[in-house]
């Protein structure tokens, strides 16, 4: 009776300990915040055009390919920059990369193009051919991203030119930019996505870059199935790269960081797992005498542990370190693994000196294996969250 009572609690912490996790990571809910979802008010050409102004076409060098800058007084051109991410087609944690799609805007003012423009029109729109002719024989400022690690594919782009003299490019692109990730803690973890973008040729003397309007932005649908956008963050600054030689460059530094959504590896993986390893617990309710039957019955459930790990190892990172997850179910391992010796030694213990002492180790062991394994549970539930 006393042992039924024993098992009754045993499976009514665990239960416990299971609606524990399930509440901490419950499915997300249809209406999600993702920040960063801000509409750009304003036109960024004109937004350039009323802070930073625009230099007369008198002082500016004659060839258009020349940085319109006044020679009397060389200063950076300032020129503003936007990106607006529509998706994230993937993320690969195990290759350190992913895909972005997304919108690239640049603005800068440069009056010697206003002679570019038809009569009695105040604005022109070039488009991709077009735009590529008109980039290929005007300054521009070059911008890419600096940690690309696939080659650009830009689907669509305009040159927009003003009778104000200002001059705006809008890219379409999808792009593989490379990311360190750190995946100790997986699958709780949560990672930083940066994007980087500066003049290929210019360097910080040349061009400036400037905050107008929404720098980075998300649209409404750029929502990931395996991770939670949290929060978007830039800064432009000065970055001495070392591909370009000691000069300096006005570079964009981005980032997007994003935490996993566990609940698929808690509830297919873990939960399972940690069921199964405390399922063997209960070997100590087989009669004493019949150690065959008390070691068949951990080799069971330890073979089927392992050939679950088997089939679900596509879904794990391979790393060359350990993670979060790996540490659990070695340890799970270990546990189940242990109790073959315990019950060896308990087997060893009455050929040697009787079944006296049997009930007093029997019932140490109802109570320390128990208690092990919902500390250990504990324990890791404590790191996952911190």
């Amino acid at each position: 009776m006393a042992r039924r009572k024993q098992i009754g609690t045993f499976f009514a912490a665990l239960l416990a300990f299971c609606l524990w996790i399930g509440g901490h990571y419950s499915p997300s809910s249809a209406v999600e915040y993702i920040p960063g979802q801000a509409n750009r008010i304003k036109d960024l050409s004109q937004l350039n055009i009323s802070e930073y102004g625009c230099p007369e076409k008198e002082l500016l060098p004659t060839h258009p390919l020349a940085p319109p800058q006044p020679i009397s007084k060389l200063k950076p051109i300032p020129v503003g920059v936007s990106i607006h991410i529509n998706e994230l087609p993937s993320i690969s944690d195990t290759h350190n990369n992913f895909q972005l799609d997304g919108l690239l805007t640049s603005t800068w003012c440069d009056p010697r193009i206003i002679s570019d423009l038809p009569e009695n029109e105040d604005k022109l729109v070039l488009f991709n051919s077009a735009a590529e002719d008109w980039m290929g024989s005007h300054w521009v400022p070059q911008l890419e991203f600096t940690n690309r690690v696939s080659e650009a594919f830009y689907q669509t782009q305009t040159i927009t030119l003003h009778r104000s003299g200002a001059v705006e490019r809008k890219a379409r692109f999808e792009e593989g930019l490379g990311s360190e990730f750190r995946l100790e803690k997986f699958p709780f973890d949560q990672q930083l996505l940066h994007l980087y973008v500066q003049s290929f040729s210019w360097d910080k003397t040349v061009l400036k870059l400037v905050e107008l309007g929404d720098v980075v932005s998300l649209s409404k649908n750029s929502k990931l199935p395996e991770w939670k956008i949290k929060n978007l963050g830039y800064v432009i600054r000065n970055h001495d790269d070392p591909e370009q030689g000691s000069n300096e460059f006005s570079r964009l530094s981005a980032t997007i960081t994003i935490s996993r959504r566990s609940g698929h590896f808690i509830y297919k993986i873990f939960l399972p797992l940690g069921i199964l390893t405390f399922t063997s617990i209960f070997f100590l309710a087989i009669p004493l005498e019949a150690f065959a039957d008390r070691l068949a019955f951990i080799s069971g459930l330890l073979f089927t542990t392992l050939a679950y790990q088997i089939i679900i190892t596509s879904s794990v990172p391979r790393v060359p370190y350990l993670t979060l997850g790996d540490t659990y179910t070695i340890f799970l391992f270990v546990f189940m693994v242990s109790e073959v010796f315990i019950a060896y030694y308990i087997s060893q213990t009455i050929a040697k000196e009787g079944a006296e002492r049997v009930p007093t180790l029997e019932r140490i062991m109802e109570i320390f294996l128990p208690a092990t394994f919902l500390a250990s549970q504990g324990l890791f539930a404590w790191i996952a969250l911190s």
